[in-house]
């Protein structure tokens, strides 16, 4: 039971970090006719104000222990007028589920606090308040089921049922605070050399838990601003980020 807790927290986690990142590059029109067909389902996602999807919590508990990690006042939206997020969905001739999504620009997202719980319900320590996050998404493709597509296209069957997405998304601006306040990060970007972030994920579930394979991932990080117990130390650059073939697993123990 622990550990359907666990991967069930992870896979909500992974769904919303997909929906959030949403991404990379866009199939041309032939392609996808080929891979999607004509038929299939729009489903438009329209998001007016920065409160547009609210969730109040979401609480993991270990039952081992009765501790908490609590993430509350979660948001999805746009910091003004209004913001269309549209899906194009189909279910190939394989079996596949193929969800193609439009760029967008402008996505606002918002995590009011991440804290730890103690088992008797009391907060045991603040890790993150205040993130806020303003994003463009690229075009992105993803399927779902026994294969996979490229982005040029080509069907790869495969065992397992598996979410592979290709995608891209750029942070234009964001900011938190840490560790009770006392950590501050402001004028935050990732970018590559200005451009959307490209990339390229797996995510399967077997035996050893729940997987997240990153195939590609490569941009710059800026923290524009930090500060510490409210004194400013600079600003904080990390170029050429990359990671390829590096697989995450969530597993009980």
């Amino acid at each position: 039971m622990k550990f359907l807790k666990k991967a069930s927290l992870a896979v909500s986690i992974a769904a919303v970090s997909f929906a959030a990142n949403a991404e990379l590059v866009a199939m041309d029109e032939a392609t996808m006719s080929a891979a999607t067909g004509q038929a299939g389902i729009n489903l438009d996602i329209t998001l007016e104000g920065a409160n547009a999807i609210s969730v109040g919590e979401i609480l993991y508990t270990d039952t081992d222990t009765g501790g908490s990690l609590s993430l509350s006042t979660v948001t999805v939206g746009t910091a003004t007028g209004t913001l269309t997020i549209e899906n194009v969905i189909d279910i190939t001739e394989e079996g596949i589920m193929n969800i193609a999504t439009g760029a967008v620009s402008g996505l606002q997202i918002g995590v009011g606090s991440v804290d730890l719980v103690n088992a008797t319900g009391d907060n045991a320590g603040n890790l993150i308040s205040g993130l806020s996050l303003s994003m463009d998404l690229g075009a992105s493709n993803t399927t779902i089921g026994k294969g996979t597509y490229d982005a040029a296209g080509v069907f790869t069957a495969d065992t397992k049922t598996v979410i592979d997405s290709q995608s891209s998304f750029k942070i234009t601006d964001g900011s938190l605070s840490a560790l009770d306040g006392q950590v501050g990060v402001s004028g935050i970007t990732f970018d590559n050399d200005g451009a959307n972030v490209e990339v390229d994920t797996t995510m399967w579930a077997d035996a050893n838990g729940f997987n997240i394979k990153v195939n590609s991932i490569a941009g710059d990080l800026t923290l524009g601003a930090v500060t510490l117990g409210g004194s400013s130390i600079g600003s904080v650059g990390i170029s050429n980020i990359q990671m390829a073939g590096a697989t995450i697993t969530v597993s009980g123990h």
